[in-house]
């Protein structure tokens, strides 16, 4: 129970130390940039690390989730070959979806992937716009 307390109290403190040192550069930066644009920086700067620190931890759930995902994946798809993943789903369906999944494959090999993100946003907005009604 003493470890909780004292990492409670060492962030605390910490939580101090950084409004202090916000205005220690805010009380600098205003001297020379005025009240305004030292206030910018500051908030530029946190919403900065705000930004990385977000990025760093979407990258490291995405890389457990892939890393259990891998773990757990079947094993005809895992080999990586992804025409055998094909395979085996238009094999499982009816005539009218092997139709539809080659079709879609031809066209998915087609296009950039630019155009394939375009593609997909379009659709998600026509279908937001759908639902929403």
């Amino acid at each position: 129970m003493l470890g909780v307390g004292a990492v409670a109290v060492a962030a605390l403190l910490c939580a101090v130390a950084l409004g202090f040192g916000t205005l220690a550069a805010y009380l600098y930066l205003r001297a020379s940039q005025g009240a305004v644009g030292a206030a910018l920086i500051v908030c530029l700067a946190y919403a900065l690390l705000a930004i990385l620190i977000g990025t760093a931890a979407l990258i490291r759930r995405r890389a457990e989730r892939l890393a259990r995902s891998a773990a757990s994946a079947p094993t005809p798809a895992a080999s990586g070959n992804i025409d055998s993943l094909f395979q085996s789903m238009a094999e499982a369906a009816a005539p009218q979806d092997r139709q539809a999944l080659l079709a879609a494959l031809e066209l998915g090999r087609g296009l950039s992937p630019l155009q394939l993100i375009t593609i997909a946003l379009i659709g998600g907005f026509i279908v937001g716009r759908k639902l929403g009604k």
